[in-house]
């Protein structure tokens, strides 16, 4: 038996109790057997207290008898019930993930939406596995900056990388409001700004004309490349295209071939009328051998942005094979050259966009077109490249002068 462990809050002794078939029993300082442990309490002016401890090991007996004693001091008391009460609120990565992706699924309606808010949390789950987090709350500021200076969100357009970041930031706000975390770790890190200019632009004809030459022989990816230019579609929505979806509308005498889709990006239908030859290619295109008989393009087996990468690569191998490196835009660098931009697949949508312009639609219509919630996208991104609305708006604006005039004589 030992000696009582003494601190100006109690004293604190472990002894073990031996059995009567302990051939130790009578030997009071022996406690290497395997008999029960007890401590022996007694804070400073209280009743002295017994506790029998689940486990035979005198050493672990010691270390829980001077463990206890400390916890006499209130102030340590105090932080051992903190910490207590921290640890029964741990909520993993994971189990926050879900309880994110549960709230954003149930109040978005929009499947492109859901598709990137879990591609979103996919990579977050895969950056916490890599920085040994396992609960949300042990996630600190100075990790997520370091994560957010990385490569990984580097490589992204700046549009991009804010848009993302913000996602990340909602996260991190919904589990501080749900009082999951005490405090957003996060709140400090803003995403980068975007100074307006445009990070795509449309491919010159002479570029349209090279692409196609270098996909002709492939009917899939041609008639893949040619979705893309005449719906303006996003890469994930042409992989669900769906020659069924292209109607004949009558329009007077005439009939016109019409194809109707509704983006997942944004949950708004598109209406575009085709030309007759696109609308034929369109619904003549063959099914994979094991794909769906109503989407020649998607591949079942895969997930679907998995099977949309996989057609960004094929079509980037094919622009870049056809000598097409890169875009124009509309801003001007430092020394006053047009600005570029490498040539990707996202570059198809605002070709098609422009050139609808450029033949005099309507900004109304070309976001009818695009699937877009309004025209403010279709001025931002697409009409600076065509001067002919500026010559429209300049002639409507002087013909107003020209009525204004003659209703004042």
């Amino acid at each position: 038996m030992e000696a009582d462990q003494k601190t100006a809050y109690g004293s604190c002794r472990a002894y073990t109790r031996h059995l009567q078939s302990c051939p130790h029993r009578q030997e009071k300082k022996y406690n290497v057997c395997t008999c029960p442990k007890w401590i022996y309490l007694r804070p400073r002016g209280e009743k002295s207290k017994r506790f029998s401890l689940a486990t035979p090991s005198w050493k672990e007996a010691q270390e829980i008898a001077a463990s206890t004693l400390e916890g006499l001091n209130p102030d340590i008391a105090e932080a051992r019930k903190k910490v207590a009460v921290r640890k029964r609120k741990l909520v993993t990565v994971k189990g926050a993930c879900d309880l994110w992706l549960d709230a954003t699924n149930s109040r978005t309606e929009r499947a492109g939406s859901r598709e990137q808010v879990a591609v979103m949390v996919k990579k977050f789950m895969a950056w916490a596995v890599a920085e040994g987090i396992e609960h949300i709350q042990d996630v600190t500021t100075v990790q997520l900056d370091r994560w957010y200076m990385s490569a990984e969100w580097s490589k992204y357009a700046v549009l991009t990388r804010r848009q993302r970041w913000i996602m990340v930031r909602s996260m991190f706000r919904y589990w501080t409001e749900r009082g999951i975390l005490e405090k957003d770790p996060i709140a400090v890190i803003k995403p980068v700004r975007f100074n307006g200019d445009h990070v795509q632009g449309p491919y010159s004809d002479e570029q349209v004309a090279a692409i196609q030459h270098q996909v002709q022989n492939d009917e899939r990816l041609w008639t893949f490349v040619s979705l893309l230019l005449n719906t303006g579609c996003d890469v994930t929505d042409a992989v669900l295209h769906d020659p069924l979806r292209i109607e004949e509308v009558r329009i007077g005498e005439d009939t016109i071939s019409v194809y109707r889709y509704q983006r997942l990006k944004t949950g708004v239908e598109g209406v575009i009328p085709l030309y007759a030859d696109a609308a034929q290619q369109l619904r003549s295109i063959k099914t994979l051998p094991k794909g769906n008989a109503n989407m020649p393009f998607r591949d079942p087996s895969i997930e679907l942005m998995t099977d949309s990468h996989a057609w960004s690569k094929r079509v980037k191998a094919a622009i870049n094979d056809a000598g097409v490196k890169w875009v124009e835009l509309p801003t001007r660098d430092d020394r006053g050259q047009p600005k570029r931009k490498p040539a990707n697949t996202k570059q198809f949508r605002h070709t098609a966009a422009v050139r609808w312009l450029r033949e005099g639609q309507r900004p109304e219509d070309v976001g009818r077109m695009l699937g877009h919630v309004d025209t403010l996208m279709v001025r931002r991104h697409y009409a600076p490249w065509v001067k002919e609305l500026d010559k429209a708006h300049i002639s409507r604006v002087v013909g107003n002068w020209a009525a204004a005039s003659q209703d004042k004589h």
